[in-house]
Parts: C-alpha cells; sequence; structure tokens
C-alpha cells in the first residue's frame, strides 16, 4: 500500500494526464449522433459531397472561408460515399482526438505540472468539445493553432531547427487556408513577436519577420479573391460587438452555469485578473527590469487579436464567439506555466479541477437539450407520411434530399419554394425553416387547401390537400 502510495505521488502528473484525456475522449464521442445536422453543418456537408469538382467551386463561390477544410471533408466523404450521418460526424471528432494526441506528444519536454496543466485545459475546453461533434471547420482550426503554438514555443527556444521552421510554414499557410481567422491568428503572433524581438534587438526577429512574409505570400491569391468578390457580404448576419458575444466567447473556456454562476464565472475571472494585476505590477516597476517571457506574449497576442477585430467589427461584423477560438492555446499556454509556477500551485490545480467539474455538470445543454434545427427528423417525417413526388421547402431544398439520401429513400424530389412544376399529387408537404428562407410561402389555390403542420425544432412541415 505504502508502494503504490508513492508511485502514485511520483507519477501524480502522468497519471492525471492520461485521465484528462481519457475523459476528454469519452467527451468528443458522447451523444454524437444525439441531434440533426444544422444549416451550416449541412452547408459542408452538401458542397463536400459533390461529385464534380467545378460544381464543388461554384457552390463554394459565396463561401467567405478558404476551401481547405472543405477540400478535406469531401475526401473523408468520397473514402466511404455510402456512409451516413455519423460518418460524416467521426470527421471533426477525430481532428479533436488527433489534436489531443498531437499536443500529448508536442509537450514530452514540457515541466510535468505546465504539461498537466495545457493538456488538462484543452481536454475539458467546453469550446474544443462542443466543436468536435460540429462539422464545421473549427476543430481543425483549433488543431492547427494549438500545434502551431507549440511548436513555435519550442522553435523560439532553438531557431537552429530547420524541420520545425518548414513545419511551422506549412501549418502556418494551412490554417490560413482553413478559415479567415486562421490567418489573422498567425499573422497576429508573427506581427507581436516581430515587434517585440525587433524592440529587444533580439536575432529572432529575422525568423519571425520571414515566417510572416512567406504566410502572407501564399495566402496572396485568396485575398485577391476575397476582394474582388462579394464575400465579405455574406458576413452581414453577424451583428457588432456586444456583450452577448464577449459572454459567448467565455464558454469557450467555462460553461457558465446560473447555478453555480459564482464558481463559473466570478471566481475563474476573478482569479485571471489577480495573475494580470501582478504581471502589470511588474511591468511597471520603476527600474524597468522586467522583461515579457513567452507565455506572457501569447497572451498579449490574444487581446491584440480580440481587441482588433472587435474594432474592425464595428465596420465590418466578422466576430463570432468561435472565431476566436483560435485564441484558446494562447490563454492556455499563459494559465498553464502561471499556474506551474505559483508558490500556490497545488492549492490552484485542485481548485482549477473543481471549477471545471461545476463547470461541466452545467454542459449537460452540449449533450441532453436540443437546439440545433431538426432537419433529420423533418426528412424522416416525409419519408414515412408525406406523399407523392414533390417537396417543396422554402430554403435549401439539396439538405432534405441528402438526408433522403441517408435513409435511402429515393421517392421524393425536393425542390425549393416558387420553382415551376407540374404537380399531379393529391397531397403535398412544404417546409418552412424558421430563420432565412426565401420569403415564398405555398397558394392556396387551384384546389389546395390546408390541412394540419407538425412542427420540429427550428422548423415545420405544412401538409395541404387538394380537392377534384
Amino acid at each position: 500500500m505504502k508502494k503504490t502510495r508513492e508511485l502514485i505521488k511520483k507519477y501524480k502528473f502522468e497519471i492525471g494526464i492520461f485521465i484528462s484525456l481519457a475523459v476528454g475522449i469519452f467527451f468528443r464521442f458522447y451523444k454524437l449522433d444525439r441531434q440533426s445536422l444544422w444549416t451550416d453543418e449541412l452547408y459542408s456537408v452538401y458542397a463536400s459531397s459533390l461529385e464534380n469538382w467545378q460544381v464543388f467551386w461554384d457552390y463554394l463561390v459565396s463561401d467567405p472561408h478558404p476551401p481547405l477544410f472543405q477540400i478535406l471533408l469531401s475526401i473523408w466523404i468520397h473514402i466511404n460515399p455510402t456512409g451516413k450521418e455519423i460518418y460524416v460526424k467521426l470527421f471533426p471528432v477525430i481532428i479533436s482526438i488527433l489534436n489531443l494526441l498531437i499536443l500529448f506528444f508536442l509537450t514530452h519536454s514540457w515541466e510535468k505540472k505546465r504539461r498537466f496543466l495545457f493538456l488538462f485545459l484543452f481536454s475539458f475546453s467546453p469550446g474544443a468539445i462542443y466543436y468536435a461533434q460540429e462539422v464545421r471547420s473549427y476543430s481543425l482550426l483549433l488543431c492547427l493553432s494549438s500545434s502551431i503554438i507549440v511548436i513555435f514555443d519550442s522553435f523560439l527556444k532553438d531557431i537552429q531547427n530547420k524541420k520545425r521552421y518548414v513545419l511551422l510554414i506549412i501549418l502556418s499557410i494551412s490554417i490560413s487556408y482553413v478559415h479567415l481567422f486562421g490567418f489573422i491568428f498567425v499573422g497576429s503572433v508573427y506581427f507581436l513577436f516581430w515587434i517585440f524581438f525587433l524592440i529587444q534587438k533580439d536575432k529572432r526577429n529575422f525568423s519571425v519577420f520571414l515566417l510572416g512574409i512567406v504566410t502572407l505570400l501564399a495566402y496572396l491569391p485568396f485575398i485577391f479573391q476575397l476582394l474582388r468578390g462579394d464575400k465579405i457580404a455574406t458576413a452581414g448576419w453577424i451583428d457588432p460587438p456586444n456583450l452577448v458575444l464577449y459572454l459567448s466567447y467565455y464558454s469557450l473556456y467555462f460553461y457558465t452555469s446560473k447555478k453555480f454562476l459564482f464558481l463559473t464565472v466570478i471566481v475563474p475571472v476573478l482569479l485571471f485578473f489577480i495573475i494580470i494585476y501582478r504581471l502589470v505590477k511588474k511591468m511597471l516597476k520603476k527600474d524597468g527590469s522586467y522583461s515579457l517571457s513567452l507565455s506572457e506574449l501569447y497572451l498579449l497576442v490574444s487581446l491584440f487579436l480580440i481587441i482588433v477585430t472587435s474594432i474592425f467589427s464595428f465596420y465590418k461584423p466578422i466576430v463570432t464567439n468561435r472565431n476566436w477560438i483560435v485564441t484558446l492555446p494562447l490563454i492556455y499556454m499563459f494559465v498553464s506555466e502561471k499556474l506551474s509556477e505559483s508558490k500556490r500551485s497545488n492549492i490552484l490545480i485542485i481548485s482549477l479541477i473543481l471549477l471545471t467539474i461545476f463547470s461541466i455538470v452545467d454542459f449537460k445543454k452540449n449533450f441532453f437539450i436540443v437546439f440545433k434545427e431538426d432537419w433529420r427528423s423533418t426528412t424522416q417525417f416525409i419519408s414515412k407520411q408525406c406523399e407523392g413526388k414533390y417537396v417543396f421547402s422554402n430554403a435549401t431544398p439539396e439538405y432534405i434530399k441528402l438526408y433522403l439520401n441517408w435513409i435511402s429513400d429515393k421517392n421524393f424530389e425536393p425542390l425549393i419554394l416558387g420553382e415551376d412544376a407540374t404537380i399531379k399529387q393529391k397531397r403535398l408537404c412544404v417546409v418552412y425553416r424558421f430563420l432565412g428562407g426565401n420569403g415564398k410561402t405555398f397558394q392556396e389555390k387551384d384546389g389546395w387547401k390546408f390541412v394540419k403542420e407538425n412542427q420540429f425544432y427550428g422548423m415545420v412541415v405544412k401538409e395541404y390537400l387538394r380537392n377534384e
């Protein structure tokens, strides 16, 4: 028993890392297929399901983000073209789990306490868990941004390592072609570090400058395409920055609970500001001898990115909380280092674990409450209850067709509401999406009469009968 206790004490951080990763992987798989894909996810899946590459590019012409995620998703789908909805959902989950394993490998040389904190925060991050179960680019965005920061951190301590340098270039270009905020992320990192090293007359400034220039040159083709077209206009649905934006951004780190508001919001924020206060106090010493550490620079980069994109969003709204997911590794690098260096680190680690547990308790929304548009149930209803060849929808009938294909139902031809069609059937189903749509309604004429409606989350199916 004594030997067992000694072993546990000796390997407590390794055990903690193993448990964190295991629980993190469990949460990423837990109830994966509970909800339907919603409209944004179906946009990605439908585009990536297209067989013809020209049609694929035409479909993405108005997407404001680069196409790398869509291309990778297309490869995944076409590896198993008969795969169902659950197969598609596995793609971001696998990326998220690979992210954890990559970070586990990349941090093997870190101090044990810091490594445990960093991997613990990533494993239990509500933002990382949520977007692991959403078929959009954010899981890949987080995977690349976290890998870049950890490799960049290692590179700055050994700038002669050419393999890391080349890898950074490849990853920086890759993340830029995944999402607009991927480019903003690497641009912010390299710009601020270049400025800092330039002021400090640090020879590393040239290496960082070159990283930024190569990434920018590689990204120029997409920038020209972005400015030439109307892609930025598609972000018109985004509101200017407001309190809701920043609260939802906080939920990427801790899920806010009304029941445990003090523990899940006030305490973590207070602790974070205490750390910031102590940092500022050191920086303002009269002798001016304090120099920023790498982790403190990561914090500055995250603040710079949030402030600059917030200001820009008052002119042209581009910011949502999920776009700021790229700042997670920056904040986690800062927090893990500061907590591990603290004289009260053990108490702080225990407090962090307890606060995270309280946060996860109210993370049940992710697993038990329906909050996504229910295209799946809508399509299942059509398959079982509707009659005739045609089904009309006021928005994206191709998504209904996608779900019909997944359930192997070839009996229906979904059409956009308002499209001309010779309707010979006596019964007709019309799908209305509550958000969006083309504004058209089915006209009760030529003998058509409304019979009843069936509501699903975010949608309604109205049934009509034609009297002879």
